[in-house]
């Protein structure tokens, strides 16, 4: 008889005893070639092909390996996405495009069950959700196993501000520390924050250029490097006490962003 494991019942490590306890996932419209060296192994159950999964390893401010970036999976790589989340002991699941068609195509195999399901040998229940109006929060099993969903990321483009995709990387950053586009523009603006609070410094490019060294396309255009740029600015401003508001709109009106120019010599 197979024997299930289910996910309520590894304790899941502190944030800062772990190199990848998060794993970041969104809809890519195309395959990635990654790189060998930072691509996230399996373990091996028979066949020597076992240890693949389309996903990498990225830095964060805190690890050379703080963070998973994953392709969401599909029809016939859930289980190979459970297998990775048990493996590595991840403990938080941060999902950035819905479940919605592209085409005739699904751009992310809803990976969760309704109540509990098996995915191989690891049995995964959700004990909870709650909607709110730009993410989900649901609980897998025990509270350690947390997906933050965020649903306000547009089918094309970036967020309309800067403000609701800031709130929710401090969302999920105060659970942890209680307890690819979108990917490359979330895991950077981890980073940007974490370089403001403690360096009172920030390096965009420093940042974006050393994730594209662990996983291609990480962020694709200007309009996203002006965005984080916009992050940046915002959340500065917001910390010298001067009120202001959240600026950035999008590059349908590339005028309010300053930088814009400066940025394409």
């Amino acid at each position: 008889m197979r024997k299930t494991r289910r996910l309520g019942a590894f304790k899941a490590p502190p944030l800062l005893s772990t190199v990848h306890g998060m794993v970041c996932c969104d809809w890519l419209s195309g395959y990635i070639a990654f790189y060998d060296a930072s691509r996230v192994k399996l373990s091996i159950c028979g066949s020597p092909f076992d240890d693949y999964i389309n996903a990498s390893y990225v830095p964060g401010y805190k690890s050379r390996e703080e963070f998973i970036a994953a392709q969401c999976p599909l029809p016939t790589t859930v289980d190979e996405f459970w297998r990775m989340i048990w493996e590595k002991n991840v403990y938080t699941i941060v999902m950035l495009n819905k479940c919605n068609k592209q085409g005739l195509v699904m751009k992310c195999e809803k990976y969760w069950p309704s109540g509990t399901n098996n995915y191989h040998n690891i049995s995964v229940t959700t004990t909870s959700e709650t909607e709110l109006e730009s993410w989900i929060i649901r609980d897998f099993g025990i509270k350690n196993i947390c997906q933050f969903h965020f649903t306000a990321w547009p089918d094309h483009g970036i967020p309309a501000a800067t403000e609701v995709l800031v709130d929710f990387r401090c969302l999920v950053r105060k659970h942890m520390d209680h307890s690819g586009v979108a990917t490359g523009v979330f895991i950077a603006i981890d980073h940007l924050i974490f370089q403001i609070e403690k360096d009172s410094m920030v390096d965009v490019y420093g940042i974006v250029t050393d994730m594209k060294m662990h996983r291609p396309l990480m962020v694709q255009t200007e309009e996203q490097y002006s965005y984080l740029q916009q992050c940046a600015y915002d959340i500065i401003r917001s910390r010298t006490g001067t009120n202001m508001d959240f600026i950035y709109q999008n590059a349908a009106a590339p005028q309010i962003y300053e930088n814009t120019e400066y940025l394409k010599q």
